[in-house]
């Protein structure tokens, strides 16, 4: 096969950014893994993929300073841009899986939401037979278009790694009313992780954009594009876990809210180490939110965005 710098590229892609498995690179090109090893080698030879080791501390960067600083925040990881964004994304979460490891500890409880963010997060994690953690699913997720970002299945995978027991909510994210959320919460599968949350060590959460056009939730079919934008001309800014809140950081009281079947808004403010991972300019805004209103104890995002938030004025 003629290797080409574009099939180069792809297959550079594919591994640092999709993290493939190199066996599994070889079976979508039918090549040997072998072959996949010396691409990889020659992308870095030639400079299409550049490895970089951050021996700083991340408290170190100026923009991560100012922003423990103003927001109160235990961490705030600031990673320099990459050429796109999806590189940029595993370079942030990726920091994020560093700092994670260095948080755990025998009997730890953790809660954890879904997204692309944290899948690469998870991903880079090394497995571990020393932890007895629990893992608690944040929110429900039946219905997602994408089962390797759905809260499950990242949970699931994270217990595995870290030889932890997982609590999931077998249920959707929303349900057509508050009634049936009680019923479904009175269930006593979905009734026990809705107790785990109330214990929990720290959470691991993404954040969205509510614009329709950048909302996670439009992505995942939770939401049609006009009810998205319906709540977002009332003022919601961004959501996490599933909750929509305004500009100020504040959980929204909508119809839409109460029907999310997940931890409780009250619960998830209670939780002592709250690590939001989230970059791009399309989220500075519900990232700057979340910052005003408390929601994240810790921030693990891209540079631009840091200073796009520290640069906002009113």
């Amino acid at each position: 096969m003629n290797k080409s710098f574009d099939f180069l590229v792809s297959v550079a892609k594919n591994y640092y950014v999709d993290s493939m498995s190199q066996s599994e690179i070889a079976k979508l090109y039918t090549i040997s893994r072998p072959t996949v090893a010396n691409m990889l080698k020659e992308c870095r030879e030639k400079g299409i993929v550049e490895i970089r080791i951050n021996d700083t501390s991340p408290f170190s960067s100026p923009a991560g300073e100012q922003l423990k600083n103003q927001y109160g925040l235990k961490t705030a990881c600031i990673v320099p841009n990459e050429v796109d964004y999806p590189l940029t994304l595993y370079q942030v979460s990726l920091q994020a899986a560093g700092v994670f490891s260095s948080l755990l500890t025998n009997g730890i409880r953790i809660g954890l939401s879904w997204g692309t963010a944290l899948y690469h997060m998870i991903r880079q994690l090394p497995k571990s037979d020393s932890i007895d953690a629990e893992v608690v699913q944040l929110m429900g997720g039946l219905g997602a278009t994408a089962l390797s970002y759905d809260g499950s299945e990242l949970a699931r995978i994270l217990a595995e790694k870290i030889n932890g027991r997982c609590f999931l909510f077998l249920s959707p994210l929303l349900v057509k009313s508050t009634k049936l959320k009680q019923l479904l919460l009175s269930e006593p599968g979905i009734r026990e992780t809705i107790e785990k949350t109330k214990s929990l060590d720290l959470a691991v959460v993404g954040l969205s954009s509510d614009q329709p056009e950048d909302s996670a939730l439009v992505r995942a079919g939770f939401l049609s594009p006009d009810e998205a934008r319906k709540i977002y001309q009332d003022g919601s800014c961004g959501h996490l876990c599933g909750y929509h809140y305004d500009s100020e950081g504040r959980f929204m009281d909508i119809p839409f809210n109460r029907r999310v079947v997940g931890v409780e808004t009250e619960t998830f403010l209670q939780i002592p180490r709250r690590i939001g991972i989230a970059c791009g300019r399309q989220k500075f805004k519900a990232i700057l939110a979340a910052l005003k209103g408390g929601l994240l104890t810790d921030l693990f995002t891209d540079e631009t965005t840091a200073l796009q938030i520290l640069s906002f004025r009113e």
